[in-house]
């Protein structure tokens, strides 16, 4: 409700009474004239305070009730907003149980979270024992083929050193029987293996009759040591190279020193 709504009291009686007051109080004023008792300014005094009383009464009645009107619109807006407050506080309940709902969730997500964690970290723990346990394994399995490949390649070169062994020894029989033409065929031979050992890595050398004895690239055949000074008479067995390192020494025999001959005097 409009404060504009408010009802007004009519004016019209109270302009009439006060009209009458005033009057009275003037026909009082005439018939006193010129001489006037303490009487008559008492009630010319009265009749027009009365009349004056009167004119403001329908002025104060409307200031009252556009005073109470006004109160009452006041209180319909506080009450209106009592409600809204009631509304609020509801909203406020609602979001303070919707925020305890996730506040929930999010204990319940942060430990499924933990909980996932933990599970991922075992299994990379798990992973990583296994990868472990596997190097391990495929450690193993390579030292273990590393060492057949070097017995494999040891037994190889023993193998590969024994024919050429029979190779030498073969040629040395042709060139004892000084027959030419097997002399050149066991020579070709033995030229043949000499390549295809070559392209392996393995390479034979032997002595030339006569140059010193040297006991990091010769030795004796039956294991004894010569006197200083000596001569390689020739050789019986090739030594071997392998990729440049020396598996095997020339087995030679010692010249024997011719004794001098003495002049007749």
């Amino acid at each position: 409700m409009l404060l504009s709504e408010a009802p007004r009291t009519p004016k019209w009686p109270y302009l009439l009474a006060d009209v009458v007051l005033v009057a009275a109080a003037a026909a009082v004023a005439w018939k006193a004239a010129p001489v006037w008792t303490w009487k008559e300014i008492s009630l010319v005094g009265g009749l027009t305070g009365l009349g004056a009383w009167i004119l403001i009464q329908p002025f104060q009645k409307d200031h009252e009730t556009a005073v109470k009107l006004f109160e009452q619109v006041n209180l319909a807006a506080a009450a209106e907003k009592l409600g809204s407050l009631d509304k609020t506080a509801q909203q406020i309940a609602t979001a303070t149980a919707q925020w305890q709902d996730i506040q929930t969730l999010s204990t319940k997500t942060v430990n499924s979270a933990g909980n996932i964690a933990s599970q991922i970290a075992a299994e990379a723990k798990g992973f990583s024992e296994f990868l472990t346990r596997s190097n391990d394994g495929e450690k193993a399995n390579l030292r273990l083929e590393i060492e057949k490949l070097r017995r494999g390649e040891k037994d190889s070169l023993q193998v590969v050193i024994h024919l050429m062994d029979h190779c030498f020894a073969l040629f040395q029989a042709a060139a004892a029987s000084e027959q030419v033409q097997l002399i050149q065929q066991i020579g070709n031979y033995r030229n043949a293996c000499i390549d295809a050992t070559r392209r392996v890595g393995i390479l034979p050398y032997e002595a030339q009759p006569g140059e010193p004895f040297d006991a990091e690239r010769h030795e004796i055949a039956d294991g004894s040591t010569p006197p200083a000074g000596a001569l390689v008479g020739r050789t019986v067995a090739w030594g071997y190279t392998f990729q440049g390192m020396g598996i095997r020494r020339i087995q030679v025999t010692i010249a024997t020193p011719e004794p001098a001959s003495s002049e007749n005097t």
